[in-house]
């Protein structure tokens, strides 16, 4: 039996993925903090070492949810996709505008507008909670970058347990620190400001879901959750 890392870390020190980091330690509803070992937003892994992969399954990690298209999953196949000990599922979390932002082409092409799709997108968003309330120990997502989707993903966990505006922000933020110098994204010149991970981003689609939803609460129920359901996946993380 592998034994197991109680180590609580912010970002987890591994040697070919760059944007591994947990969602505890933020303060929540009534004070509480966000819990450790319960969730991990990541970037690509399919490139990370046999010890990396150790590492990740030491620190709890027994579900991973794969956010990209199908193209990019097969390109770049995540490592707990055959693996016994890890329940992983490929859950598309795109829209028609963007599939893979390796590809994209569109100049002028508005990120938070891409986001405010991805929330809108009930049924995915339905799907890829109610895979984490089915699951025990820590769950992990990623996309490429670990910026978009996953970005995304986790604003509604975080701001589900009553994470603030701020640190919702400061946690999408902090991406473009961690992958510079380590991934590129190869895109055209003129649309290289997509790499990054701006503030006013995340801003921008937080705002549009409270304003449209009001709480994240009444949001989930739209998207099709039950209050027990909601219940369930608040307890995951606080």
């Amino acid at each position: 039996m592998q034994k197991k890392n109680r180590a609580n870390y912010v970002r987890l020190p591994l040697e070919k993925a760059y944007n591994v980091r947990d969602l505890g330690g933020y303060p929540g509803e009534k004070g509480r903090a966000t819990k450790y070992h319960s969730f991990l937003r990541t970037d690509d892994l399919s490139e990370i070492t046999t010890k990396d992969k150790a590492f990740l399954k030491s620190y709890g990690v027994t579900a991973a949810i794969d956010l990209r298209g199908v193209e990019e999953a097969e390109k770049y196949p995540n490592p707990f996709r055959d693996d016994p000990d890890v329940n992983y599922i490929n859950l598309p979390f795109i829209t028609e505008g963007i599939i893979d932002m390796r590809k994209i082409q569109i100049v002028g092409f508005h990120v938070p507008t891409f986001y405010k799709q991805l929330i809108d997108s009930h049924e995915l968003v339905l799907k890829i909670m109610k895979f984490i309330i089915a699951q025990k120990g820590c769950v992990l997502f990623h996309c490429m970058a670990g910026k978009d989707r996953t970005g995304v993903v986790a604003m509604i966990l975080l701001g589900l347990c009553g994470v603030g505006r701020e640190d919702i922000i400061a946690n999408y933020q902090i991406t473009r620190t961690y992958l510079k110098g380590h991934v590129d994204l190869h895109l055209r010149e003129e649309l290289a400001d997509l790499e990054f991970s701006r503030p006013e981003w995340m801003a921008e689609a937080y705002d549009y879901l409270m304003e449209k939803y009001e709480t994240m609460e009444d949001y989930l129920m739209e998207v099709g959750l039950s209050k027990t359901e909601i219940k369930k996946l608040k307890r995951k993380l606080i």
